[in-house]
């Protein structure tokens, strides 16, 4: 420990609970800051009073959300080392003075804080706070389109269930309500009743080779015709709330798009399994460099554990429960990852045969297997970006080669 001084600070969102101490444990100040400039220059007058500097200021902050990044950056900007620690792990690093009686408070979590700063110090290093605004920028747009892409699913949902009601027939005709298509015979007939007044010629135009099937289940639904129209403004409306958020997700893409390390993203998709959007999306997430993290194995271990496909293990004596993944890491990340594991079975034949490894030899069960998948494929994602050159393809190795016939 080489800092005097030690600051603790657990952020809500507009207070944050803070405790001063000196190096050597004692305490110097301990209450609630506002966020506002106003608890800034209360910090400030603090350290003043204790003798504090930033220079020799060592700072513990546990994440909350977004409320801790303005904290920690104002705080790196003034020249202190700010820690940002997950809460789990504060969690665990349980205070010895708070041991028996277990508290949860703001309060009791501070002085864990600082006491983990003085107790563990030479392993936070890697829990370092460092200002990258663009890439916290190009993750708060994922997380954007992410959002979008829900709710234009629940809205496509929402969209097929009015059309039970309103145009049964449409998709009995096996026309998906998403296309371009079916939105012009929606707009042109939204009811059964209104696709039979057409004219013909402009029936075949808009359904051509599917005219025929929507004609016959228009002849056989059971829906009312005036229960269909007095529903019509409400599908209207889903339509363009669905094509508004479709043309929304499609503008954040495009924005993500030059964004994006473009080196990078071009190494991962030379990977069997990674598309465009799945090598965007891990480029998105992965750290800058993986100096100091240690050797290839260890920096593939890192990573599972950030994206949160590492194994959890649960065994106590003789029992041991069911290893699965924590799933405790970037959710976005993770399912980038499962996706291009699970295409991988169909584009690589080196990870077609493991996979039937996996699944005949070793008896695994179907998300067993592409689980294993998923670490292999990180694996090939850490060889191809400390090498920095792309993934070149090798032929499997039969799992049960056939014996050598004799002459």
């Amino acid at each position: 420990m080489t800092k005097n001084h030690i600051l603790g600070l657990d952020i809500a969102q507009n207070s944050a609970v803070a405790q001063l101490e000196r190096g050597d444990g004692a305490k110097c100040w301990h209450g609630t800051l506002t966020s506002d400039q106003a608890g800034w220059q209360q910090l400030e007058q603090l350290m003043t009073t204790h003798g504090a500097s930033w220079a020799q200021l060592l700072v513990i902050v546990e994440a909350t959300g977004v409320y801790h990044f303005a904290w920690a950056q104002r705080l790196e900007k003034a020249g202190a080392e700010v820690y940002v620690l997950n809460p789990l792990l504060a969690a665990r690093l349980e205070s010895a003075a708070n041991a028996l009686r277990g508290h949860k408070t703001d309060h009791v979590d501070v002085a864990k804080l600082c006491e983990t700063a003085r107790h563990y110090y030479a392993e936070l290093a890697r829990f370092r706070h460092h200002s990258r605004p663009a890439q916290q920028g190009l993750r708060q747009l994922d997380h954007a389109r992410a959002q979008l892409r829900r709710s234009l699913t629940n809205l496509k949902k929402s969209v097929r269930s009015h059309l039970e009601l309103v145009f049964p027939a449409l998709l009995a005709a096996d026309l998906q309500p998403d296309t371009a298509r079916a939105t012009a015979i929606l707009a042109a007939a939204p009811t059964a009743g209104a696709w039979g007044a057409l004219p013909a010629t402009q029936r075949q135009q808009l359904a051509r080779d599917k005219c025929a099937a929507l004609d016959q289940a228009c002849a056989q639904t059971l829906a009312d015709e005036t229960l269909a129209q007095a529903c019509v403004p409400a599908l209207r409306a889903l339509l363009q709330a669905q094509q508004t958020l479709a043309n929304q997700l499609h503008a954040c893409e495009q924005d993500i798009t030059p964004r994006l390390p473009p080196e990078r993203v071009a190494l991962i998709a030379s990977i069997p399994g990674f598309g465009e959007r799945t090598s965007a999306v891990l480029a998105t997430y992965l750290p800058e460099s993986f100096a100091d993290w240690g050797t290839h194995k260890q920096i593939v271990a890192r990573l599972q554990a950030l994206f949160g496909c590492d194994p959890r293990l649960r065994c106590s004596g003789k029992w041991e429960g069911k290893v699965k993944i924590s799933k405790r890491g970037i959710a976005l990340a993770r399912t980038a990852l499962f996706q291009a594991a699970f295409c991988s079975i169909g584009h690589d034949e080196e990870n077609t045969a493991y996979y039937h490894r996996l699944r005949d030899v070793q008896k695994k069960t179907h998300k067993a297997a592409v689980v294993d998948l998923m670490r292999k494929q990180l694996r090939r994602v850490v060889a191809v970006l400390g090498q920095n050159h792309p993934f070149v393809c090798r032929s499997p190795q039969p799992s049960n080669p056939a014996p050598a016939r004799s002459a």
